[in-house]
């Protein structure tokens, strides 16, 4: 079974994963946090791996799991530095075609995509519940295996114990049964 403090870093990293997934596809403009509070964050889960009770092999795929996390991360912040510097110079030309209905068609697009990345981000968050339940069921299957592996071996060791047994006995009774032979 796993530790709770391993399902609650497993939580904390989805939660993660899924702002900086929102920050890269949405920009900062449209998130609750900032880049450098989601890289505190990321931090903060690389620095608590230490602390779980984990197989080494185990803490080097989360680590690789924190490093991507932090590459795309980065990526994401050259990005928007390299946009808000080159936005900052740009104006744009005036439309003479009407641009509040272009503008309002936009403002409900963006918020329809909200509202689809909000669904998207709820039926993620039930995956990774359903994906953590899956990983409990097979390491209890794992242990329970392991369990019927081990009885297995004993059974054989008692049967070549008992099978010996009988080779002796039947020895000693062919020979007990010639010695008493008058023939």
């Amino acid at each position: 079974m796993q530790s709770p403090a391993v399902s609650e870093w497993d939580n904390d990293y989805a939660r993660v994963a899924r702002v900086a997934s929102q920050l890269r596809t949405q920009g900062l403009s449209s998130s609750f946090v900032t880049q450098q509070e989601l890289e505190q964050h990321v931090a903060r889960l690389d620095a608590a791996l230490t602390t779980l009770p984990l197989t080494n092999a185990e803490i080097q795929r989360r680590r690789r799991l924190i490093q991507h996390l932090k590459t795309t991360s980065h990526n994401n912040r050259n990005y928007n530095d390299l946009m808000s510097n080159s936005n900052s110079s740009y104006t744009s030309p005036p439309d003479s075609t009407g641009s509040s209905g272009v503008g309002q068609q936009k403002q409900q697009q963006q918020s329809h995509m909200s509202t689809a990345m909000r669904q998207q981000d709820d039926m993620i968050d039930e995956l990774a519940v359903g994906v953590s339940r899956l990983r409990d069921q097979t390491q209890v299957i794992h242990d329970e295996a392991r369990m019927h592996v081990n009885l297995l071996g004993e059974m054989e060791t008692n049967l070549e114990a008992a099978h010996q047994g009988l080779d002796e006995e039947t020895k000693r009774a062919a020979k007990l049964k010639e010695d008493q032979s008058v023939w």
